[in-house]
């Protein structure tokens, strides 16, 4: 009896112990977390506590060598970090394991430090990257904010004076007062669609919607702009396949709240083949623009092959991801890989490989060296450079409703 007394008072310890765990939340205006990053790629040091840097200001930068914002971020704080030299400490951190940010560091040069944590977000809150933390001589959080908020003239006023004051990035915040406004819905035996305004509650993303047996009938859209919404259901690859007529440009469609809807249609079976054509009739009722697709002469990149690397996958499903410049693929046809290419290009790509069949295609390249994705590519046998001349590409355009 003795000992199952004993047992259950070290259980009751254990749980009591663990809920006084007291875990500091970064937070402007009070106190650093007392957290230590003890992965540090490109310094001496083996650990750094943030305790240790009262005296300097302090910068967090949270990225991602695949964050397309962060890059040019980094090359920012770079010339800061050199600019007040040992008045300012700059610490980047990414979930990223060492080999990528290794590369990052050996392409680049950067003379930060270059962190790989991945226990960190229980004291450093936030769903977006670039995520900036600026930490003041005191060890206090003066900001929580996006690093293009961050200047020479902010750093040099918080150093002297020991005030800022910049735009919070709280990617947490709920507005209770901010409702989602239903624009127009239909329901009827063939299809059921909904439009709304913006969710604070939602990333913009999309997914396709499918039946039990697994056929797509549908999709969810959330927080789009009206060309995201037409280059989706156009299946349209990248934005460099989109054009603007009758005076339109992108700056009509800015990337606000206001801006941002909200979609879903779900298909019948009777409409499984017909849920995008009919997506698309309901949005011309309700925006002031239409979309359709056109065809037109433009300057494009275009991929060849130039030896017979690439062998037809034996893979037994289709596998897709990609953060970035990393790309790692099963069983894919190659417009899968001109789509993803068409990321980073100002201009369409046209496939001119002549390949039919499915392939296995991996890619690794650092967005800061464009020369790493033609090494990349090379490895297959294939080659992107940018065509001699325009040729005629098929283009999503947004016009003018008339009438």
């Amino acid at each position: 009896m003795k000992n199952i007394i004993l047992f259950l008072a070290v259980i009751l310890c254990l749980f009591s112990c663990e809920d006084s765990v007291d875990i500091t939340i970064a937070e402007i205006g009070k106190s650093a977390p007392d957290y230590t990053f003890t992965n540090i790629l490109n310094s001496d040091s083996t650990a750094i506590a943030l305790k240790d840097f009262k005296g300097k200001t302090v910068i967090l930068e949270f990225w991602a060598t695949w964050c397309g914002p962060c890059i040019p971020a980094m090359k920012k704080l770079d010339s800061l970090q050199t600019k007040f030299k040992d008045d300012l400490e700059i610490i980047t951190v990414s979930h990223e394991d060492n080999p990528r940010l290794e590369r990052f560091i050996k392409t680049t040069g950067s003379k930060l430090r270059i962190v790989s944590d991945s226990t960190h977000n229980s004291f450093f809150k936030y769903k977006v990257i670039p995520h900036s933390i600026i930490i003041d001589k005191e060890g206090i959080v003066r900001a929580i904010t996006s690093p293009e908020n961050i200047t020479s003239d902010v750093i040099k006023t918080l150093i002297t004076d020991n005030t800022i004051g910049l735009p919070l990035k709280d990617d947490f915040y709920i507005d209770p007062t901010l409702k989602v406004e239903t624009i127009a819905t239909v329901e009827n035996p063939d299809y059921r669609i909904i439009l709304k305004g913006y969710n604070q509650e939602k990333r913009g993303s999309s997914r396709l919607l499918s039946t039990i047996d697994g056929t797509i009938n549908g999709i969810e859209m959330s927080n789009s702009t009206i060309p995201r919404l037409y280059q989706t259901l156009f299946d349209v690859s990248s934005p460099v396949r989109m054009v603007y007529s009758d005076g339109l440009s992108e700056d009509d469609f800015p990337y606000d709240d206001e801006n941002k809807y909200n979609f879903i249609i779900e298909a019948s079976k009777a409409y499984e083949d017909k849920w995008r054509a009919t997506a698309i009739a309901f949005l011309n009722d309700q925006f002031f623009v239409n979309g359709r697709m056109s065809a037109i002469i433009k300057n494009t990149f275009v991929l060849t092959k130039i030896n017979d690397t690439l062998k037809p996958s034996t893979a037994e499903k289709t596998e897709y991801m990609f953060m970035g410049p990393i790309l790692k693929t099963k069983k894919i046809k190659m417009s899968r890989l001109v789509a993803y290419l068409e990321n980073f290009l100002p201009e369409p790509v046209i496939d001119q490989t002549n390949l039919e069949a499915e392939y296995d295609i991996s890619l690794e390249w650092q967005s800061e060296d464009p020369k790493t994705l033609h090494t990349e590519l090379a490895k297959y046998g294939l080659k992107l450079e940018r065509s001699d001349q325009p040729l005629p590409v098929e283009v999503m355009e947004i016009f003018n409703k008339k009438g």
